[in-house]
């Protein structure tokens, strides 16, 4: 039976030990609180039992799956064929906390980080291992979420992310491989639907609930950026916006929203804090931030190629035939700058379209994957609209790579 060895158990190494445990694997979950190890182990039999329960495994599978689970200590990872590092996102504690595994990991063990932020390649260079470190990306919650984001640091072996790839798989997940680079692919290519959403807003273009629903009704899209962002946090989202833009020498398409972050210096944080867009207290949500009374109305000349790109855009052709004019706009800002920022992505190597799209799809639940989306469209009306899109602003933020 193979065996991988988790640093971490806290929510999101609990989760990735149980998808181990599923795909059969015997898992060493490790904690510097040894009792941390134990709880998670304890929760993943409670969520087992509950599917138990629903019927979706048998009594014996469930039993056996638990027999894959330990926690452990370090000593007990001189058998791991991979080893998963999944603490707090601090380069420095994650070298500090890997070091003694090395030491007792077999050479051919692979490594790998769950690091969602932090680079890969200075990671494995400095714990002394670049050539069998990559970054295994899982999001949370892992047993749910299907996607894995396979890093490649700069030293990493060509056969052991192969490796990577094909264990992910086997785990169930789907996999995109990218580079080691600021926010990989989804932190990175995901970043406009955020900020064009608070653009659009800070224009007076829409509210915030319109706004919602344009990317729901036209664009197909699960949550609005709004609600989404509430849900996120606005400090986890504010901080991986300003960490991404930061480390990609500051592009005006990832420039961070000061309403954004005049939430989050008044404490309000979404959905945890009570309120943040919207007002969460109630039975059901009632949005409490207004655009600007001085902003620019939704007649900006884009009436015109943006009811085009809706037509060729849409995910259902009647909500955007009874969508307003504002809430075209918005749909095709906000799309537009979602297809653009991953255009930019494969032209800063980040990862290949086809790597890009499912990245997007299996990681945040996208209706379609950005490349299969501009070629639904058609590269003409794209590019057509990107033009109108970056006439009307003076950020230079819709223009096109090359």
């Amino acid at each position: 039976m193979p065996t991988v060895g988790i640093l971490g158990a806290g929510a999101m190494g609990a989760g990735i030990a149980q998808v181990a445990a599923t795909a059969g694997w015997d898992v060493r979950l490790i904690d510097v609180d040894p009792a941390t190890a134990t709880a998670a182990i304890t929760g993943i039999e409670k969520r087992i039992e509950r599917s138990v329960a629903k019927g979706r495994m048998t009594c014996e599978q469930g039993k056996t799956l638990m027999q894959r689970l330990h926690a452990s200590v370090m000593t007990d990872l001189n058998n791991c064929d991979l080893f998963i590092e999944a603490i707090v996102e601090d380069l420095n504690i994650k070298v500090a906390a890997m070091t003694p595994a090395i030491e007792v990991l077999p050479e051919s063990a692979i490594i790998a980080t769950n690091t969602s932020s932090l680079s890969v390649s200075e990671l494995g260079e400095r714990i002394g291992q670049p050539a069998r470190t990559c970054g295994m990306h899982f999001f949370n919650p892992a047993p749910i979420m299907k996607l894995v984001e396979v890093v490649r640091g700069k030293s990493t072996d060509d056969a052991l992310l192969d490796r990577v790839a094909d264990i992910a798989a086997s785990w169930g997940k789907q996999v995109a491989r990218c580079a080691d680079t600021p926010g990989f692919i989804v932190n990175r290519v995901a970043r406009p639907y955020y900020l064009e959403a608070f653009r659009c807003l800070e224009d007076g273009v829409a509210d915030p609930a319109t706004i919602d629903d344009a990317m729901r009704s036209i664009g197909g899209f699960r949550m609005g950026p709004f609600e989404l962002t509430d849900f996120i946090g606005h400090d986890v989202n504010t901080a991986t916006t300003r960490s991404v833009w930061e480390q990609w020498d500051r592009p005006s398409r990832l420039s961070p929203s000061a309403t954004q972050e005049r939430l989050v210096s008044d404490g309000t944080l979404g959905k945890k804090s009570g309120c943040g867009v919207y007002d969460w207290s109630g039975d059901s949500p009632v949005c409490v931030l207004r655009p600007p009374q001085d902003g620019r109305t939704a007649s900006d000349g884009l009436s015109g190629p943006a009811s085009e790109f809706c037509l060729k855009a849409t995910i259902d052709s009647d909500s955007a035939a009874k969508a307003s004019d504002a809430q075209r706009i918005v749909f095709t800002r906000i799309l537009l700058a979602v297809l653009n920022e991953a255009a930019w992505a494969a032209h800063d190597g980040v990862a290949e379209p086809a790597d890009i799209d499912i990245a997007m799809r299996a990681g945040v639940n996208y209706p379609r994957g950005p490349f299969a989306w501009s070629q639904d469209i058609g590269e003409s009306v794209v590019s057509e609209t990107l033009r109108a899109l970056d006439d009307s602003v003076d950020d230079g933020r819709f223009s096109p790579p090359g």
